[in-house]
């Protein structure tokens, strides 16, 4: 048998960046992030791996079966759940985060808290990013609704620069940390890590022993 040594050694190294223990088990909270947009799930990617969030899109008004199963699990957990909302500062975006999700969320009995992170009254009031008119969306049934609540201008989510959007979906999770306990799991799971890979790196040894 030829053994190739550089592959093993490269299978090796991606069990061992693969391993994860859910740091989230000793936290207070649990923290999803949902968005309407599932364009921008890649710009977030880094983030949500870092942290170990659920990221889930909510696309338009179908989403009912997605939002009473996070309810209805929510009812099952002892910790609350903290979900963060990223989207469109326009008449479908704010009526989502701020009316339709808590609404359906309450209907369903659900422990689940929706916060909007971006796009924010700070973010289109102070952030110099591009608007449009909200006559654009004049088609959308929430359209006066919008203009009554919010006024003539509506911004993308599109408009924030990636950095940005990482930046505040990062802080916005850290807010849900007890860091010192986090902290101890990052620990912990680097140690399983390195353990795991002592284990897997003695394996070939160990089966050809059993095997003579």
């Amino acid at each position: 048998m030829v053994l190739d040594r550089g592959r093993d050694s490269r299978g090796l190294e991606t069990v061992k960046q693969a391993y994860r223990r859910d740091r989230w088990t000793d936290q207070p909270d649990r923290v999803e992030l949902w968005s309407e947009k599932g364009t921008i799930r890649g710009t977030l990617a880094p983030v949500l791996h870092n942290y170990g969030v659920t990221f889930r899109v909510m696309h338009g008004y179908g989403s009912a079966t997605a939002v009473h199963d996070v309810a209805t699990d929510s009812l099952r957990s002892e910790k609350p759940l903290t979900v963060f909302y990223v989207g469109d500062w326009d008449p479908s975006g704010l009526h989502m985060s701020e009316i339709d999700l808590p609404a359906r969320v309450a209907r369903y009995g659900g422990d689940v808290s929706i916060e909007r992170v971006a796009l924010t009254l700070e973010h289109v009031t102070f952030g110099d990013l591009p608007s449009f008119s909200a006559d654009e969306k004049r088609r959308d049934p929430r359209h006066a609704w919008y203009v009554r609540h919010y006024g003539r201008r509506c911004w993308e989510l599109d408009a924030l620069s990636p950095v940005d959007l990482r930046a505040t979906v990062e802080d916005s999770i850290r807010t849900r940390l007890d860091l010192p306990v986090w902290q101890r799991a990052e620990q912990a799971e680097q140690a399983e890590r390195e353990s795991l890979l002592t284990i897997l790196n003695a394996w070939p040894g160990i089966s050809r022993q059993a095997h003579e």
